[in-house]
């Protein structure tokens, strides 16, 4: 097989915004595919969604519908044909470039949150090579100089530091599996140079934030509960989402979790914070029998756990749009871990949050270092007692 395809895009640009008008015009899906017989690329035009009558309906049936095509072509599907390719059993030295890297995606385990950033990946670096004109190059001549190349372009088109790190890490653990079948003797995206990082100030949540949050409690109270619970749960939400019954140990106040990181996946116990233990004990209570999970899609007890897009579209749609708060989910993790820096230092909030140095917690502590010399300048000083 040799065929490959452009980042999947969605006309109006605007879909995924909350635009009334955009419910009147005509959505398309749209990609390039390319294979032997169109060596110049192929458009392939998807336009299921346009029979939905809601704007949400119509986003929703338009993510389903991307989700579902990236996965066909993921597994060898041909567009044109309307059928799967047969996939080659193994990676040769001249298997092209883009073709190899996505073969190496299949075979490399990695925990769902690195799947997910190593998609992105994939979907920048093959537009840039396509560009480039290195997508077709053959694995075993691909040399340090092309991929400095690929990273080169992202930045030409406006991608930051930060991007072009991550780029550059998640192709190294690509080529990993490169150097395991001898293609490469080492993996010389490590000689590349990382540009220099830029930290981000972390958005949170401020007073105007948690007043308007608070409405929510009445207009979507599972919601509330499960971002409320969240927020003191010293976890991320992908972990949070996953919680299962069994792992609740309640009249010990802790739970556990599989921390995911990386590669890093390994079990953890976490408080139940005495401020939200009432929802727990709500939830648990409202559990059937057969429940595995904590969360299932409704936000309550379920056989399977809440996806990442049913509550990330929960989100968009109650707290930002119904309440018209700019800071996202995550931010409410950073609002907590603010707020730990604050009344117990650094050190502690290292340790409820995780984190294998203080580096790392410094970048969600928003407030500390204005909060620190606040104190500073209040110190009790004198020459004499």
């Amino acid at each position: 097989m040799n065929s490959h395809y452009s980042t999947i895009k969605v006309y109006p640009i605007s879909w995924d915004k909350q635009i009334k008008t955009n419910l009147k015009k005509i959505w398309e899906i749209r990609y390039v595919f390319y294979c032997p017989e169109y060596p110049l690329g192929h458009t392939i035009r998807l336009k299921g969604m346009n029979r939905c009558k809601t704007l949400e309906e119509k986003q929703e049936l338009t993510r389903y519908l991307i989700a579902l095509e990236e996965e066909n072509l993921r597994r060898g599907y041909n567009p044109i044909t309307e059928s799967y390719d047969e996939m080659e059993d193994a990676v040769s030295e001249d298997t092209p470039f883009i073709m190899a890297l996505n073969f190496a995606f299949e075979k490399t385990k990695l925990v769902p949150s690195t799947i997910k950033a190593i998609k992105d990946t994939l979907k920048i670096v093959t537009e840039a090579s396509l560009k480039i004109g290195i997508s077709n190059k053959p694995i075993g001549e691909i040399r340090k100089k092309d991929i400095r190349i690929v990273l080169d372009f992202l930045l030409s088109k406006g991608y930051s530091n930060d991007r072009y790190n991550k780029v550059k890490t998640y192709l190294g653990i690509l080529f990993n599996y490169f150097v395991d079948l001898d293609i490469f003797e080492h993996n010389f995206l490590h000689f590349i140079k990382k540009r220099p990082h830029t930290p981000k100030i972390r958005t949170i949540f401020r007073e105007d934030d948690l007043e308007k949050f608070e409405e929510l409690k009445s207009i979507n109270y599972k919601l509330w509960r499960i971002l409320t619970m969240y927020y003191a749960s010293q976890t991320r939400i992908t972990e949070f989402r996953d919680i299962k019954i069994s792992d609740i140990h309640f009249e010990k106040q802790y739970f556990k979790i599989f921390e995911k990181k990386g590669k890093r996946y390994h079990e953890v116990l976490k408080p139940i914070n005495v401020n939200v233990s009432h929802l727990w004990k709500e939830l648990l209570e409202e559990a059937e029998k057969d429940d595995k999970y904590l969360f299932c899609n409704d936000l309550v007890p379920g056989d399977e756990a809440c996806t990442e897009w049913s509550l990330s579209n929960k989100y968009r749609r109650w707290v930002k749009g119904k309440l018209g708060i700019k800071a996202d989910m995550y931010s409410l993790r950073h609002t907590f871990a603010n707020y730990i820096t604050k009344e117990y230092g650094i050190p502690e909030a290292q340790k409820a949050l995780g984190h294998t140095t203080q580096t790392t917690t410094m970048v969600y502590a928003v407030d500390y270092k204005e909060d620190l010399l606040e104190k500073q300048r209040n110190l009790k000083i004198g020459l004499r007692k």
